[in-house]
């Protein structure tokens, strides 16, 4: 490595501005570390901790055997539970805007640096904030691999206000929506075809501490390769339409094998809940890894046949002509963290 190259790395401002306040921001506690100016960029800078699992009290929803490398992961539902699990471990919070001194510094970027034993850079940003006398002997016993520093940019081309270093450097953070998945797993099973009113399936709501319930709409297939050349046709040249179908069809396949559709679900629920469908065969399958995945159909604007907005899951494929009953398990669900203003 070059000397100019660790010196991207490291973290040399041409001006800083301490604020060192501890603040808490959706239930964390968070060190609010400096404003830095560099030649090309001006930051907000953070200091918290991620959590640890408590894995005595979750044993039913992540076995034991969680702590595997990839390829030890047995079916696609260790697979998803896994990722849940680690998601669960890593924070990040979406700061909008920033007022400082009754100027408002706006982010368009950000950065999380967790402090594990290779990353250089982080531990180089870390060092400069204890060199500032930033971090309280509080944060000694710590365990490094558990720390974040995360850095926030200002929107490229906005000016840097003006800050008297004399006057109170209070802040007022904007702190973004956030999401979070939790598990689920309640198995039920249903037909192919448009549902009766009233068509409920409750299951116990471990994060509500209560029962829950959703009702379906209308279970039904479409086809994927046939729905994908009718939005490339919005292509006018002809060898960039032919291009995005050749490499939108190879992502496809390994979701949706050629001459089968993809099950979709139709669903209501009452609070606007989004939820995540999986059948349960494919849970019990072993991964295949690809870079592709399935994703969600939500639609907001249209009510149910039960009075609610309605909401759709694509799940996996079946045959074309499939019309029976479907083993499904309503694996997850997603809970949305308000915004937030923090003083």
């Amino acid at each position: 490595m070059l000397l100019k190259h660790l010196k991207q790395q490291m973290l040399l401002p041409i001006e800083e501005y301490i604020i060192n306040k501890t603040v808490t921001i959706q239930e964390t506690k968070v060190l609010l570390l400096s404003l830095t100016v560099e030649k090309d960029k001006s930051s907000l800078w953070l200091l918290y901790e991620n959590d640890e699992l408590n894995d005595d009290s979750s044993d039913e929803v992540f076995p034991e055997d969680f702590n595997i490398v990839r390829d030890e992961l047995i079916t696609n539902r260790h697979q998803f539970l896994h990722h849940i699990k680690e998601m669960q471990k890593q924070k990040h919070f979406h700061i909008k805007e920033m007022e400082i001194q009754g100027s408002i510094i706006r982010f368009g970027s950000s950065t999380w640096s967790h402090i594990y034993d290779r990353n250089a850079e982080g531990k180089m940003h870390l060092q400069h904030f204890v060199e500032k006398g930033l971090i309280s002997e509080e944060w000694d016993d710590k365990k490094l691999e558990n720390l974040v520093i995360a850095r926030y940019d200002q929107v490229e081309g906005e000016e840097f206000p003006r800050i008297d270093m004399s006057k109170d450097l209070t802040v007022v953070l904007k702190v973004d929506r956030n999401i979070k998945e939790v598990a689920i797993q309640h198995p039920f099973v249903a037909k192919f075809g448009k549902q009766d009113i009233g068509s409920k399936v409750v299951y116990y709501d471990e994060t509500l501490g209560k029962e829950s319930h959703f009702f379906i709409d209308e279970i039904y297939s479409y086809d994927p390769y046939e729905d994908l050349i009718e939005k490339s046709k919005q292509i006018e040249d002809s060898a960039e339409r032919e291009k995005m179908i050749q490499h939108a069809t190879k992502a496809l396949e390994s979701i949706c094998p050629k001459g089968k559709n993809l099950a979709v679900i139709k669903y209501e629920t009452e609070d606007n809940t989004q939820l995540r469908f999986i059948m349960k065969e494919y849970l019990e399958s072993k991964p295949v890894y690809s870079c592709s995945s399935i994703g969600f159909i939500c639609k907001n604007d249209e009510i149910g046949i039960n009075g609610y907005r309605i909401k759709e899951c694509v799940m996996q494929s079946v045959d074309k002509d499939f019309d029976g009953e479907l083993e499904i398990e309503l694996f997850s669900k997603y809970i949305v963290i308000p915004e937030e203003t923090v003083y």
